[in-house]
């Protein structure tokens, strides 16, 4: 049986909206985790990481990726360097002498303990750049151990040198043993792996900055800011990642690490700057340089957003707020315009009022259909946008006929009684209602029909402004809060059933996509679509072939002195105890791992929360792997 939390971390569609049902009784300005379950704190995928014993960046909020796959912690340094005092070892340097001892103390699969380093008399020097001024901060350190990290695409492993530094989230240190490497490719500088989590956290995948939620700062649909006295518009993005906003002039000098360009308000005038280039993002437009910008959001707080710069002339709003800046600091009021700069209200006390709340992708159940269901910023009346409908007399009464379709992909005819019309534009909206299933709640619901654009192809649902007598809000941290899973504990290995398979998996928070091994991968098409064959196996005999649609190809990210490779990416049946979901899966060769399969985000976001140093707690573990 699966082993389901205690109350207090009963997820559900209610909790995800409302924090004060997790374990906590903190007040607003308390540093300490807000979130715990075992007195250890629950982190989101993605958490503010501070270096606290270094004083130049201790109140800085690094970018931390939670990755219960990673076995060690890895931060981005410039500059490092590794040397030694042993006068056996001290001509050789960095790389060179790292390989030497490894290979002294008996190669990358030998047992090492942080004694066995100590007699070489390793120093570890390394640059730290604040991220808002571009200040060097130099340390060095004694070296703690080396990281033998194995490559994908390489047998021989990549060495870094690892210190020992303090690392706090959430107001929980935990002294951290932090290997150094080049993260300019990755979006988060820092990768919170078991030196940290082992024994003191859980984590949830689900959510990004789940300790920043319950004391967001609500904003409006449409705010006015200001950076460096020049008022700039805001407006929001409710599928856009990062924060983009409008400068000129934008001049890049990648040799001094640095970005200058002209800042024009609102009103028309400029300013120039010149601010650290963080690193460069590629974009539908060409790559954007990605800068931390002074944003000042009211009369005694400035906040650092990272943004990219780009010419918004043409747009009515100087800045477009992403999800990534928005998940950190705010939680938005659909219907609202201008709350910042007055009395600040944080998303726990604007939960008083019992919102609707909600996030940027929705499903909801409307008559027994199920539909993709999104925020608005504009519609008051909720809004179904269908292909087509016709308005007809029936009994003396107009009603509405349209389609929506069935969940083997057929269309079924529908007609309501009209109880209303709506005039926009030229365009008529007839009202009628329906029953709703959002979440665990059933409730009936007046919405207007309308056609759907020529750029869309199937039905949807807009939440309008009046869904909820407490109003809509928009909660950019997470997915689906409407349907959420109960949570549950789960080990970071566990056995899954995989399309009629059971075999011990693990659980990755790192990995956007859950990912299995395949062997003899062959794609081709059939009838106009698509398809790959592969073979499965696992190190204890199991063997299955597959032929599948191809519904995707992932570019995978690689690590410093890896390749990026591309995976065909295929639907399967996974099951975890009680959780059952057809999530999609990317094809590689694991051979050289003994788990055949991780399970990632698209799987571990619907209840998983992970412990990072105990195995089988929702499962047992099979003879074979004793």
């Amino acid at each position: 049986m699966m082993k389901k939390m205690s109350l207090a971390l009963a997820l559900s569609s209610a909790l995800l909206a409302t924090p004060l049902a997790w374990s906590q009784s903190l007040s607003a300005t308390t540093q300490a985790p807000i979130y715990q379950l075992d007195d250890k704190p629950v982190l989101g995928r993605v958490e503010s990481v501070h270096y606290s014993d270094i004083p130049e960046l201790s109140d800085v909020p690094f970018i931390g990726k939670i990755d219960t796959g990673a076995d060690t912690t890895s931060m981005h340094a410039d500059n490092i360097h590794v040397t030694s005092s042993n006068p056996e070892y001290k001509e050789l340097k960095d790389d060179k002498l790292m390989w030497a001892i490894v290979d002294d103390l008996g190669g990358t699969n030998a047992k090492w303990t942080v004694e066995s380093f100590k007699p070489y008399q390793v120093t570890v020097s390394f640059t730290l750049h604040h991220p808002y001024t571009g200040e060097e901060v130099k340390i060095t350190d004694d070296l703690d151990r080396i990281s033998a990290i194995r490559s994908r695409t390489s047998e021989k492993p990549i060495l870094r040198p690892t210190v020992k530094m303090p690392m706090t989230i959430a107001g929980h240190t935990v002294d951290t043993v932090v290997n150094l490497t080049k993260r300019t490719q990755f979006s988060a500088p820092v990768l919170i792996g078991k030196t940290y989590l082992d024994n003191n956290a859980w984590v949830f995948a689900g959510y990004d900055y789940l300790q920043e939620q319950p004391n967001a700062q609500m904003i409006g649909k449409k705010e006015t800011v200001s950076i460096e006295g020049l008022p700039y518009k805001v407006s929001i993005s409710t599928s856009s990642r990062y924060t983009n906003v409008h400068a000129l002039n934008i001049k890049v000098d990648k040799k001094k690490q640095q970005v200058s360009f002209t800042l024009e308000g609102e009103n028309g005038k400029r300013h120039s700057m010149t601010l650290p280039l963080i690193r460069m993002l590629k974009t539908s437009k060409g790559e954007r340089p990605l800068v931390y910008l002074p944003v000042k959001v009211s009369e005694t707080e400035t906040q650092q957003w990272l943004v990219y710069l780009r010419d918004r002339s043409g747009f009515s709003s100087q800045i477009r707020l992403g999800k990534d800046v928005a998940s950190q600091h705010f939680v938005i009021d659909t219907d609202r315009e201008n709350l910042l700069g007055g009395v600040e209200k944080s998303f726990k006390n604007a939960l008083k009022s019992k919102p609707l709340v909600i996030s940027p992708q929705e499903s909801v159940n409307i008559d027994g259909y199920s539909l993709p269901a999104y925020p608005t910023f504009t519609v008051k009346t909720p809004l179904l946008r269908v292909n087509g409908f016709e308005l007809t007399t029936k009994d003396k009464k107009e009603v509405v006929t349209f389609y929506l379709p069935t969940s083997n992909g057929k269309e079924e005819k529908i007609t309501k009684p009209v109880l209303k019309k709506l005039k926009v534009g030229d365009a008529v909206r007839p009202v009628v209602e329906g029953d709703f299933i959002l979440g665990d709640k059933e409730t009936s619901v007046k919405f207007a029909i309308d056609l759907l654009e020529k750029d869309q192809q199937q039905p949807f649902f807009v939440f309008g402004h009046n869904m909820a007598k407490g109003g809509v809000l928009l909660n950019t941290r997470a997915d689906h809060l409407l349907d959420a899973q109960p949570l549950f504990k789960a080990g970071h290995i566990e056995v899954a059933e995989v399309e009629g398979l059971s075999f011990p998996v693990k659980l990755d928070t790192g990995a956007d996509v859950s990912s299995i091994n395949a062997q003899n991968i062959k794609q081709f098409e059939k009838d106009g679509k698509k398809m790959v064959s592969f073979n499965y196996e696992n190190d204890a005999g199991m063997k299955k072939a597959f032929t599948k649609p191809v519904v995707d190809v992932m570019r995978i990210t690689a690590k410093k002195g890896e390749k990026a490779n591309e995976r065909p990416v295929v639907e399967m049946h996974v099951k975890l105890g009680e959780l059952e979901k057809k999530i999609r899966v990317n094809l590689q060769d694991r051979s050289r791992f003994h788990y055949s399969m991780i399970l990632g985000k698209n799987f571990l976001k619907h209840g998983a929360v992970v412990a990072s140093d105990t195995n089988y707690i929702v499962t047992e573990k099979p003879d074979y792997e004793e």
